[in-house]
């Protein structure tokens, strides 16, 4: 990979993982608001580093394939109803977003045609593939992360950096694992061992910010249904609250319309077809509400979400420990 390759898939895998709940500072407050800020900063690391994880996997699902260890009816049955859970988990994800990007632009018609014509338009876009993708979350999350530093520069920063509840740590961890994760995989099979490690680096460094800054100055409005977005109102950036958040939702809307994409192409291979599909999608979402949108249908993803990230784990362990006792066995047979 080029420099530019690894920032692309970083990028791409940060823009994933920082949903409107993220840039709200709701998501974070309501995970890690009882607690000090040492907590969101190193699950934010944690989460840009698993992007390493998902890269090794899609790595080592590559070699399998390869050597002919992904076959058998058992196998691909597994397979498609992982994958079809996936893409469900993908469908509700695009349709919430949309309907928190028309939320942005208000109640009134005009303001929600106007946020979800910006919704399609960015699925539409997004409908290209992950050349797409890379260039909307190239161009949009190093904006985002300026904006998150500022927001956290105007914050009183009183915050403490104790107490660390590991367990919310954790499932915070595991809930924002899916998108991220069938994002990058993909990238895994042609990723070397410096690739994996610098991409896992940067998104580390950058998630761990990203989190630590909005943790920071959400904790001035703990009890806002939009901590940010209230903090950029007793400022006098009303208007930077909503660029901030519609920002985070573009780049997960972008992501989870490319993945599904990626799910329609495999049963209709036609870049027409996959296009049409995303946009009837779309337009069946006009008018969600968002917070009912994401009260319904983030508790069934943040539960498959955990089960993908604990299978990611699991198989990355055992392909680990089967390498290390077949080397083993097999310097114990020179012998």
């Amino acid at each position: 990979m080029t420099a530019l390759e690894r920032v692309r898939v970083a990028s791409v895998y940060i823009g994933a993982i920082v949903g409107a709940g993220f840039a709200t500072g709701k998501e974070i407050i309501l995970f890690f608001g009882d607690g000090g800020y040492l907590a969101p900063l190193v699950t934010g690391a944690a989460m840009g580093l698993c992007a390493s994880l998902f890269l090794c996997v899609g790595k080592l699902g590559a070699q399998l394939k390869n050597e002919g260890k992904l076959g058998g009816r058992a196998m691909s049955i597994a397979k498609i109803v992982l994958y079809g859970i996936i893409e469900i988990c993908m469908l509700l994800t695009m349709t919430t977003m949309t309907g928190g990007m028309q939320n942005i632009f208000g109640w009134t018609q005009t303001g929600r045609l106007t946020g979800f014509l910006i919704a399609l338009l960015c699925v539409a876009f997004s409908s290209a593939g992950a050349k797409a993708v890379g260039r909307i979350n190239l161009a949009l999350v190093p904006v985002l992360f300026l904006l998150l530093a500022l927001l956290f520069f105007k914050s009183s920063k009183c915050v403490e950096p104790l107490p660390f509840d590991t367990l919310k740590s954790a499932n915070y961890l595991s809930m924002n694992m899916l998108l991220g994760g069938c994002l990058t995989v993909k990238d895994g099979e042609r990723a070397k061992g410096k690739d994996i490690a610098a991409i896992g680096i940067v998104c580390a460094v950058v998630l761990s910010a990203m989190t630590f800054f909005v943790y920071v100055a959400a904790s001035d409005y703990p009890r806002s249904d939009m901590p940010i977005y209230s903090l950029c109102r007793a400022c006098g950036l009303g208007a930077l609250g909503a660029v901030t958040t519609g920002i985070a939702i573009l780049t997960t809307l972008a992501g989870a319309a490319k993945s599904l994409g990626d799910g329609i192409y495999a049963l209709v291979p036609s870049k027409t077809a996959v296009t049409s599909a995303l946009l009837l999608l779309t337009l069946a979402s006009y008018g969600w509400d968002f917070t009912e949108a994401v009260n319904l249908f983030y508790p069934f993803i943040a539960a498959i979400a955990s089960g993908v990230f604990a299978l990611a784990f699991a198989a990355l362990v055992v392909y680990a420990l089967s390498r290390r006792i077949k080397k083993f066995s097999s310097v114990r047979k020179n012998e």
